[in-house]
């Protein structure tokens, strides 16, 4: 065979993990995730921080963020203004690829076609592109209009290859002071987030640092520096804040009090409690009556 007449795949997609469309508000975030496949995130509107390997970079509408495999990534609203992403993660073991290692560009029209184009297919290939953070399934082509997959497959190699020929090479994530401080803001925001949410359940560091692909004495060290407080100390602090609620609300005894709250025991609670509070629980409520 004459292999000069073979079409040669500098980029070849071999499949997909997801097709999302979100639009987010100004308070939303997500736990820093890892997979190993290759993730697009474009900001469509608006504006979001994206945290990659402990490095933040703000997106604005018109930019593209490539995570390569087995990145820790997160993504965070600012506060300020909410925003619309698409989100493409997908399977290619082309070596080409590392061109867009932690990579951000700046779209331009014919870029943004190409992705406009690739959303029309995946809807003809899904049934509709979904746009529920919290309740995300499992993709499925299985009712797919001929031909969807493989346009998608096309459409994005397309963006793939004029990225790469477009000669900006786009912006490269740089390590800096500026990204390291908007990283560790942006992490200690989602440890807090998180924390708040576990009052009722029995945490320790070892689940926190598990939970945010970190070390211990990393994990400890940034949020210490941006809060005062070690992890545990402010989920204790959470924990307690929460307890002097259901005090004033008087519908549960001290002891059901501790034990909803997973201490070991009321004199656990109770120290606990004094510790933070400078009161046992009981002298709390009568301070308050």
């Amino acid at each position: 065979m004459n292999n000069r007449n073979t079409v040669k795949k500098e980029i070849e997609i071999t499949g997909f993990k997801s097709v999302y469309y979100f639009e987010h508000g100004k308070e939303f975030y997500h736990a820093p995730e890892q997979h190993d496949y290759w993730e697009i995130v474009y900001v469509d509107k608006g504006e979001i921080i994206a945290v990659t390997d402990g490095m933040g970079q703000t997106l604005s509408a018109g930019q593209a963020i490539f995570h390569c495999p087995n990145d820790v990534h997160s993504h965070i609203s600012n506060k300020k203004v909410s925003n619309n992403m698409f989100v493409v993660t997908f399977l290619t073991s082309s070596p080409a690829m590392s061109f867009f290692y932690k990579k951000i560009f700046d779209l331009d029209e014919n870029s943004k076609r190409l992705l406009s184009l690739f959303l029309k297919e995946a809807k003809n290939a899904m049934g509709e592109v979904q746009g529920d953070f919290n309740n995300r399934h499992a993709i499925d082509f299985s009712g797919e209009v001929f031909g969807s997959t493989q346009l998608m497959a096309a459409y994005l190699e397309e963006f793939l290859i004029k990225l790469i020929r477009g000669g900006t090479g786009g912006n490269k994530l740089l390590e800096s002071e500026e990204a390291r401080r908007m990283g560790d803001n942006s992490t200690v925001a989602l440890i807090k987030n998180y924390l708040d949410g576990k009052v009722y359940e029995n945490v320790c560091l070892k689940d926190v640092c598990a939970h945010f692909f970190m070390g211990k004495s990393k994990l400890s060290f940034i949020f210490k520096k941006n809060t005062g407080k070690s992890p545990m100390q402010y989920l204790s602090c959470a924990k307690i804040e929460e307890a002097k609620k259901l005090l004033r609300e008087g519908e549960m005894s001290v002891s059901e009090i501790a034990d909803i709250l997973r201490y070991s025991g009321i004199h656990s609670f109770t120290r606990a409690f004094k510790n933070v509070t400078g009161f046992s629980p009981t002298a709390y409520i009568k301070s308050i009556f």
